[in-house]
């Protein structure tokens, strides 16, 4: 039982940081984080933006961009890894706001910057056992909570927002989420991690070196396990994490830059937001088209990584 794409959302918060304002903050200039990034600006939220705020509207405007009601959806599954509270979810916090009174279940999946592709492999199992009819999954984040203004290496990387897609059962086999594949290494997991005092632990050298090994790997198991090419794909819409891991990444798949989708100058690292927003700002500056075959890769903390195929 297969499932296609009814609609989508996003939002990014109003204040837009760029790097000559980080060299108001820390220790590091312009050109210093392009060479070594592509970021040149990123959105933050306010203090009293909550990661709930920000998903609640990216929700209600894929629900206005599919011409359906909450009371539609059957099931939300929120990729986050900043939640304010441990619990309740913020899936069931979204429902709450948007007024839902069908009872539907939500809940959250924890994967780092993988957070979106483990949510799309939960929402595709979901649809091939006939469980459920409509799935919303929201990618949202508040990473500037998280930002060390004393580490230079890591501060100028981060960004905030939401985005969300909704799914519907479809009779269609490629259509929609068509195939996942996420894995994980705890031995790894100092590498990239958070600490209690919520800042952010990272080798940067180690962690650019399993990026540009491990999201290629799974993005050709994905194409193996299809049966397709990288000719066939339409477009790569990678975990936007870093220019230099993109531009590597691409070079090891055989794709040309051209179809690789580039907003991490834009956006900055949004972790489990990061590919659900650069699908949002596609589709809205119509660069990607509807029936078009989209190949998605990511590596996050954990260690984590996958890849999902969607025709969009």
């Amino acid at each position: 039982m297969g499932n296609r794409l009814i609609g989508y959302g996003s939002y990014l918060p109003e204040r837009i940081v760029n790097n000559f304002d980080l060299e108001k903050m820390v220790d590091t200039s312009d050109e210093w984080i392009v060479q070594r990034t592509g970021m040149r600006e990123r959105h933050f939220a306010r203090d009293d933006e909550s990661v709930v705020d920000m998903a609640t509207i990216a929700a209600a405007r894929a629900l206005e961009n599919a011409g359906i009601t909450i009371n539609d959806i059957d099931m939300v599954i929120v990729a986050t890894t900043t939640p304010e509270l441990d619990f309740p979810s913020v899936g069931v916090q979204v429902l709450g706001r948007l007024g839902a009174t069908n009872n539907a279940p939500a809940f959250d999946v924890r994967g780092a910057c993988t957070g979106y592709i483990y949510a799309l492999h939960c929402a595709r199992a979901f649809f091939t056992a006939g469980m459920h009819q409509r799935i919303m999954l929201i990618g949202a984040e508040k990473m500037s909570r998280f930002i060390d203004w004393s580490d230079r290496s890591t501060a100028v990387l981060f960004g905030d927002g939401a985005g969300a897609l909704i799914f519907e059962h479809s009779s269609s086999s490629y259509s929609g989420i068509i195939d996942t594949v996420v894995m994980s290494d705890g031995g790894e997991f100092e590498m990239l991690h958070g600490t209690p005092d919520h800042h952010i632990i990272m080798n940067g050298p180690e962690t650019y070196k399993k990026a540009v090994s491990l999201m290629p790997q799974a993005a050709n198991y994905i194409m193996e396990h299809a049966g397709i090419t990288a000719d066939n794909v339409d477009w790569i819409v990678p975990h936007q994490a870093n220019l230099r891991i993109i531009q590597s990444g691409a070079q090891r798949l055989g794709f040309p830059l051209e179809k690789i989708l580039v907003t991490v100058d834009k956006h900055a690292n949004t972790s489990g937001a990061s590919g659900v927003l650069a699908l949002s700002y596609a589709f809205d500056n119509n660069i990607i088209k509807r029936g078009q075959l989209v190949l998605y890769p990511a590596f996050g903390s954990g260690l984590t990584w996958g890849a999902a195929l969607i025709r969009v």
